[in-house]
């Protein structure tokens, strides 16, 4: 056939595999111990099986063989050493496929794959709209809408695009019925041999894999060794693997935490939170140079973040913050004067230059920066939290870039373009509905008299900007800052679950909430201090 003949050729023209060697690795997590001494040697070219119970460590394994234990919760320790080839293990020279495929949503599968194409150390020997074909995976069907079975094909071809020599399965199989998992366990064979790469696979459910493995290693959680089991004795791992997972349901049992221990571990994060926090602003002052290591990619996911942030919806929704806060303040100042009769022919040409100079320096800023934080920094943190639930976090280090260049610099670049324009949007807003209102209740003053004494105490003659102009810039950016950086930390923090993602979410609300009103405090110590006409 055809197309058999161009895939053997496609194999042909490829890098010879290489092997996965662990010399004495030992592996901790939570203070329980999961391998110990674990000296073994993956052959190259070959489709080698790790197997064992669930919970004894094989994923953390995997993430170990593809650099990304930096990554994990500080609980989480190794030691030993852990090479591809020659070289030491580290992010971006094997390729995984994650038990939850960890795509791009918001790419399509054709972008899914030229991106991994873009940042491939070689590139591979097909183009990715063959690949798709190949793999039988729709180009016009929106990535998050592919089918279950789409969903890997399409991640096990963007894994081909990258073109690693070494591909590593976790559970790829898991919560299959036995014929969808027979045709999975079919398709890693047939890419297998037509790729010619080595392919470590991890799984609880050995019996779709085992008929297309070269080896079989068992992860023994009594010995925390990883034993090859001979290919005569295959037939027999049902049985091997019975006491051993009973072993680890009473071990888990042993190990549940106490609720001291429990609270104990949350009071020591809470502090080595707190010391991360001037380490998140060195790292966030760094990433304001951008190092896209595509710079295509780069200003994708800016357009992407800047939606988010500075989209249509986010100034509706401070647009119609500014209409409520002007409407309230102009009207309630005016209706609620005492003896109105009396003071108001006295006070309104100063009532209208304080309310003017309040909404410009004050309520807009602070009520503004508020809503920002709640309303954008959740919707990012949202964002992050779902890549790092999602795996998406880890999978950009396994194409060899940073996550910190591709998402958290173009989050702290929207931040501090979108927070002034929302600002902005949202002070004219007020000022809008402000004159509205006035005219309305005051119709034998007008509009004139409301621009003039509204625009007293911040127009300077021949001057364009607002007086205050730059202590409002400099309050709004650094809240910006503020803002980008707690909500792009709270998305990355380790998820588990759905529940995890939305406890994060709050807790953005929360702090970068809180991080807005202290700066805008920490400046009207000083920004109001020695405020006299002319001055900005």
């Amino acid at each position: 056939m055809p197309g058999a003949l161009m895939n053997k050729s496609l194999s042909q023209e490829t890098a010879d595999p290489v092997g996965v060697q662990l010399a004495n690795v030992c592996v901790t997590a939570g203070g329980r111990e999961l391998l110990k001494n674990v000296s073994t040697h993956f052959q190259p070219g070959e489709i080698t099986l790790i197997v064992g119970p669930s919970g004894v460590g094989k994923s953390i394994l995997l993430k170990l063989i593809a650099g990304l234990h930096s990554s994990f919760e500080s609980a989480i320790a190794y030691t030993g050493d852990i090479r591809i080839g020659d070289a030491p293990a580290y992010g971006g020279l094997a390729g995984v496929v994650f038990q939850n495929f960890a795509l791009f949503d918001e790419m399509s599968p054709l972008e899914n794959l030229n991106f991994a194409a873009s940042n491939a150390p070689q590139p591979a020997n097909i183009k990715p709209q063959q690949m798709l074909e190949q793999l039988r995976v729709p180009v016009n069907v929106p990535t998050a809408r592919l089918s279950g079975g789409q969903r890997q094909r399409l991640a096990i071809a963007r894994t081909l695009m990258y073109n690693p020599s070494v591909i590593l399965y976790d559970e790829p199989t898991s919560g299959l019925d036995p014929m969808t998992g027979s045709h999975v366990a079919n398709l890693i064979r047939q890419t297998h041999d037509q790729h010619g790469k080595t392919s470590v696979i991890v799984t609880h459910d050995y019996h779709s894999l085992i008929p297309i493995a070269d080896r079989v290693f068992l992860l023994d959680p009594d010995q925390k060794y990883l034993v090859e089991a001979p290919r005569q004795q295959w037939h027999t791992i049902e049985g091997m693997l019975l006491p051993m997972t009973q072993q680890v349901r009473s071990q888990e049992e042993v190990d549940s935490y106490p609720i001291a221990r429990m609270l104990q571990g949350k009071l020591n994060r809470f502090f080595v939170s707190t010391t991360n926090v001037f380490v998140r602003l060195a790292t966030g002052t760094a990433s304001l140079i951008p190092m896209w290591k595509n710079p295509l990619w780069g200003v994708r996911f800016f357009g992407h973040f800047l939606m988010l942030v500075g989209g249509p919806a986010a100034f509706l929704y401070l647009i119609a913050a500014g209409l409520i806060s002007g409407f309230v303040t102009t009207y309630f100042t005016f209706k609620f004067l005492p003896y109105t009769n009396y003071t108001e022919p006295l006070l309104v040409e100063d009532l209208l230059t304080a309310l003017g100079f309040a909404t410009y320096r004050i309520f807009i800023p602070v009520l503004g920066c508020v809503l920002v934080a709640a309303r954008c920094g959740a919707a990012v943190t949202a964002d992050i939290g779902g890549r790092q639930y999602g795996n998406q976090i880890d999978a950009l280090k396994t194409f060899g870039t940073s996550p910190r260049c591709y998402l958290l610099t173009p989050i702290i670049w929207t931040f501090l373009i979108a927070t002034p324009l929302l600002i902005g949007a949202a002070f004219w807003a007020a000022k809008f509905i402000s004159l509205l209102v006035f005219v309305y209740s005051h119709p034998q003053r007008g509009a004139n008299f409301w621009h003039f004494h509204f625009h007293r105490g911040l127009e300077l003659p021949a001057e364009y900007l607002y007086r205050g102009f730059w202590w409002l810039m400099a309050k709004l950016l650094c809240s910006g800052f503020g803002i980008a950086i707690i909500a792009y930390y709270q998305g990355l923090s380790p998820k588990y679950s759905s529940s995890d993602v939305s406890r994060s979410v709050t807790t953005t609300i929360l702090w970068a909430t809180l991080c807005v009103l202290t700066i805008h405090f920490v400046f009207a110590l000083f920004e109001f201090e020695n405020v006299v006409p002319g001055s900005r």
